[in-house]
């Protein structure tokens, strides 16, 4: 039975087809065939929402991954969607090494796969190597599978015969010195359009960072990619941006860092740097230390503040969490309650859309993640949903039923997880950010953790190691 959201807030396949072959020819139909695959298998029976044709579909596995600790939600595994080119990217093993396939997203069919991929070996030269982290990132219209990981100042043989290792350089333009540097970020970008087997990265960039305690996030930032350490490591180097189709890298020094005009005419004592949070049309989008936001020389968050906020605060408030398509995803603490969460438009700082919310609310085992529908015009985090074109954002945060949500289709239907007080302390849920009605599911209905056009992608929780994904059609 559904019922409706009171906490509304707004503001201004498939064809019937079996495993995809690694020959680029489509497998066996139904859950009986299989595949000379190894990345792509015959398709299990999955329990799946009413939405969903199972008659229809195919199937991967990654066995490489290791055994869940808690199987009730299965973890999400190192697949990304790449909506424009209509493929899943899966990350998998060989050969001591990691390979990129992408499978088209109606047939599983195999477009292309990469060469092997070593990440670099730990910085301390003990334990084991860390799996790299797959990102999909957009830069001049153009789609990118993204390898990337932390890790030993290796080269690489093929980066270095290639040419397309690159230093980075400071704002002034010149070469950064990297003598005291032990460590890099190695990343590897593959054009989503590829075609063929053993595909060469488009670009290969090393970025050297003595990254000691800090914690490395790399992220789309709306037109390129930018890389954060936090805290900021110990040479003072805060941040770097990445611009793939120019092979350049531009990395940030605390003071270095153009900032906004808040902080320049102002004379602030502390503000003294920030770090690059996204890649607007005008320039690094800043996310000040002491708090704020904003592009230099073009727009401020203190002039998009959201309601809720202590406006006598609102310079330091506003932090930036990530950027999704064209909009920035922001946190400022509220009056009351849960903090507000914002999407402010990336290029002119525009507040589009705003609520209090706990985002965490939910299963606490279910992962929080930001997914936004294939079009772009829905966005869900968490106890969050988002509808860019009617300016609505709900939120779920129930105290004693919250909801997360784990993705969301063009028709703005989205799907996840509701805490219940049962033995499983989950219950799948659907949401319509069209009528505002959350829909319980009939009880182990499996809920999509990706979304295509018309393709939901399911992974299902393993008694051992391993994780089976399987890709069901929209009826």
């Amino acid at each position: 039975m559904g019922r409706a959201v009171a906490a509304a807030v707004a503001v201004g396949l498939l064809t019937a087809c079996g495993s995809g072959g690694d020959d680029g020819s489509a497998g066996n139909e139904g859950s009986g065939g299989s595949s000379s695959s190894p990345g792509a298998s015959s398709k299990p029976s999955v329990k799946a929402p009413e939405g969903f044709d199972t008659s229809k579909g195919w199937s991967a596995s990654l066995d490489w991954l290791p055994e869940e600790r808690d199987a009730r939600v299965a973890s999400l595994p190192p697949v990304e969607a790449v909506p424009r080119a209509g493929v899943v990217a899966l990350l998998q093993r060989k050969d001591e090494g990691y390979v990129v396939e992408a499978r088209d997203a109606a047939t599983g069919t195999l477009r292309w796969s990469s060469a092997v991929w070593q990440p670099p070996a730990p910085v301390d030269g003990e334990g084991q190597v860390s799996p790299p982290r797959l990102l999909v990132v957009d830069q001049d219209g153009r789609e990118y599978v993204t390898l990337w990981a932390y890790g030993e100042d290796q080269a690489d043989s093929d980066e270095a015969a290639s040419g397309n290792r690159v230093s980075p350089v400071d704002p002034s333009g010149e070469s950064a010195s990297d003598d005291t540097e032990s460590g890099t970020i190695s990343l590897a970008f593959y054009l989503a359009d590829s075609s063929g087997k053993d595909v060469a990265p488009a670009r290969t960039i090393a970025i050297p960072a003595d990254v000691g305690n800090a914690r490395v996030e790399v992220g789309d930032g709306g037109n390129g990619v930018v890389v954060a350490w936090v805290p900021p490591s110990s040479v003072d180097r805060s941040s770097a941006s990445i611009d793939i189709s120019a092979n350049r890298v531009q990395t940030y020094e605390e003071d270095q860092v153009e900032l906004p005009p808040v902080c320049v005419n102002e004379g602030w004592e502390n503000c003294i740097g920030g770090t690059v949070a996204g890649l607007s049309p005008d320039g690094p989008l800043m996310s000040l230390v002491i708090g704020g936001f904003g592009v230099a020389g073009s727009w401020l968050s203190r002039d998009a503040v959201p309601p809720g906020v202590n406006p006598h605060k609102a310079d330091k408030a506003g932090r930036v969490l990530e950027i999704i398509g064209d909009h920035v995803v922001s946190t400022w603490p509220s009056f009351k309650g849960s903090d507000v969460t914002a999407m402010h438009d990336l290029k002119s700082g525009k507040l589009e859309m705003s609520a209090p919310c706990n985002v965490k609310a939910g299963p606490e085992y279910t992962p929080v993640r930001t997914a936004a529908s294939p079009n772009g015009r829905y966005v869900v985090k968490g106890a969050l949903a988002f509808d860019f074109e009617r300016d609505q954002a709900y939120c779920l945060d129930d105290e004693s039923a919250g909801i997360r949500l784990l993705s969301v289709g063009d028709d703005g239907v989205a799907h996840g997880y509701r805490q219940s007080p049962g033995a499983s302390g989950y219950d799948p849920v659907s949401f319509s950010l069209e009528t505002g009605e959350i829909q319980d599911l009939p009880e182990d209905t499996e809920v999509p953790f990706l979304m295509l056009q018309d393709v939901g992608g399911f992974v299902l929780p393993a008694d051992g190691p391993g994780r089976q994904l399987v890709f069901h059609p929209r009826r």
